[in-house]
């Protein structure tokens, strides 16, 4: 079999200022581990990369996901760190060369030992196949499905009876909800119509789906704070997915589908951190940089900011930066 895991190997290097906890960087805070050998119980986060480019060649998209986990590292090493009592750790990547299913399988295996071990799982693809691994992995820890939301342009709920792709996953997590009795709970943010089918959308209502498109973002916020208020006081745990092309293209370029009325990074960070804040985030995947594409690596340097703001807020005890609107 060709899918494999690799334990953290990473060479984090970066700039140095000092080793004083103030003048600490990523690089000189994180380490590498491998989840098949080390025994972990710790508080804090753990990074670990899904290398697949399959999901969204089958989807007919721009490939090159597959080299952003090692990338967005790279943009990661120099950001400095804030933390002395919270652990920060590298568990290596997941490589998928010919099975997307069996490479899947063995993501959500790891991301299951990333759970056992007491941390937050950060997960960086590849494709945004990603999330049906760190979702299964999720429901193989808590035993539940966690209410799952998708800052995204794409339902990713097509048909998968010729296999699943990069646009699948989350029909596929519908279906198997429905297979052992789960509710599935669901909301996806960004959610533009000419990315979508009319039968898409149909699906998305029919499997009870909610979501928030670009338009009432645009022109409705405060409706669409509210719609996305309702659906975190309706949920317990949340699995946060991020696919890059909810990105408008002047900002994010080097992603699988660019759309040029994407999100502003401004537009993004307010619903961001209005999820942050409710302390439900029980694990962050993000998807679809493909550094071959890219501009001055612009799609992996917003994705590593984004990380940051991540583990910034969840180790602060996610300061409240936004008061819903009533």
């Amino acid at each position: 079999m060709n899918e494999r895991y690799t334990g953290g190997n990473f060479n984090w290097i970066g700039r140095v200022d000092g080793i004083r906890k103030e003048q600490l960087r990523w690089h000189q805070v994180i380490r590498n581990i491998d989840l098949d050998k080390d025994k972990i119980s710790a508080k804090g986060f753990c990074i670990i990369g899904f290398e697949s480019d399959i999901g969204i060649e089958k989807n007919k998209g721009r490939i090159g996901a597959k080299e952003a986990p090692d990338t967005i590292r790279r943009h990661l090493s120099s950001l400095p760190w804030y933390f002395d009592n919270i652990n920060l750790y590298d568990a290596g990547n997941v490589v998928c060369k010919d099975s997307l299913e069996n490479a899947q399988e063995l993501l959500s295996n790891k991301v299951k030992d990333i759970f056992d071990a007491g941390l937050l799982p950060i997960i960086i693809g590849g494709g945004h196949e990603t999330a049906f691994g760190s979702v299964i992995g999720f429901y193989k820890h808590f035993k539940d499905m966690p209410s799952i939301i998708n800052f995204d342009a794409h339902f990713d709920m097509r048909d998968y009876k010729d296999g699943a792709t990069s646009g699948t996953s989350f029909k596929q997590i519908g279906d198997i909800c429905r297979e052992v009795n789960k509710n599935f709970r669901y909301c996806c943010i960004g959610i533009q119509k000419s990315s979508n089918t009319q039968e898409l959308f149909n699906r998305a209502a029919n499997y009870g789906a909610k979501w928030i498109d670009t338009e009432m973002i645009r022109f409705n916020e405060k409706a669409a704070l509210k719609k996305l208020d309702a659906f975190l006081n309706a949920s317990d745990n949340i699995h946060l997915t991020i696919c890059m092309d909810v990105f408008a293209q002047n900002a994010v370029f080097g992603v699988s589908a660019p759309q040029p009325f994407g999100l502003t990074t401004n537009e993004f960070l307010k619903f961001f951190y209005f999820v942050l804040k409710s302390g439900k985030v029980k694990s962050f995947d993000i998807a679809e940089v493909s550094p071959p594409l890219d501009v001055g690596d612009a799609a992996s340097i917003l994705t590593a900011h984004i990380i940051f703001r991540l583990t910034d807020k969840t180790a602060q005890g996610l300061v409240s930066l936004i008061k819903p609107e009533k």
